[in-house]
C-alpha cells in the first residue's frame, strides 16, 4: 500500500476513535522509514491522544517544540540510560540525514551522550555495547542451565529405553 493512501487509513481511524489501528500503521511506516520525521510526528500526536507521554516524547524527541515532561517521561522509561534512549530513537543511517538542523543536533547529542557513558564509538543501526570482559552475564548463565538439564532429560530419557529394550 502507498504511503499516502496508508496515511489516508491512519486519518480515517484517528477520525473515528480506532488510535490503535491508527498507532499500529504509523509504527509500521516509522519502521520502513525512519527518517521521516512528520511520521514521528504523527505517531507521536496518537500517542499523546492515548494519554502515553513516554511514547508520546520517544517519537517528538527531535522536534524543536517538544514537552519538557514527555521528554521526561520518555527518557525515564529507558532508565535514563543514553545508550537505550539512542536504541530507542530507531533511527537508521547518519545525523546528517535528519532533514532539519533541530533533528540533527539532537541527534548528535544523544548519540555523544551514549558513546560516552558506553565508553565506545555506537551506530545507530545496533547501538548495543559491546562486552570486552569474558565474564559471565545472567543470559549465558540461563542457557548453560536450560542445556544441562535437557541433556541430564535425554541422558535420563535414553537409559529408560535402553533397560526397557533389555
Amino acid at each position: 500500500m502507498p504511503i499516502e493512501q496508508t496515511l489516508a487509513t491512519v486519518d480515517e481511524r484517528i477520525a473515528v476513535g480506532d488510535l490503535r489501528a491508527a498507532r499500529i500503521r504509523l509504527r509500521s511506516l516509522v519502521e520502513q522509514f525512519p527518517q521521516r520525521l512528520d511520521l514521528r510526528d504523527r505517531l507521536a500526536d496518537v500517542y499523546r491522544r492515548e494519554h502515553n507521554p513516554s511514547q508520546s516524547g520517544r517519537w517528538s524527541y527531535l522536534r524543536e517544540e517538544r514537552d519538557a515532561a514527555e521528554d521526561r517521561a520518555f527518557e525515564r522509561s529507558f532508565q535514563d540510560d543514553p545508550v537505550q534512549i539512542m536504541a530507542a530513537l530507531r533511527w537508521t543511517g547518519h545525523e546528517d540525514d535528519a532533514t532539519d538542523d533541530v533533528a540533527r543536533a539532537r541527534l548528535r547529542e544523544v548519540r555523544a551522550l551514549a558513546e560516552k557513558a558506553a565508553g565506545q564509538e555506537l551506530a545507530w543501526e545496533r547501538p548495543v555495547v559491546s562486552r570486552s570482559d569474558s565474564g559471565w552475564d545472567w543470559f549465558s548463565l540461563v542457557v548453560v542451565v536450560v542445556l544441562v538439564v535437557v541433556g541430564a532429560i535425554f541422558a535420563v530419557g535414553v537409559g529408560a529405553i535402553v533397560d526397557a529394550i533389555r
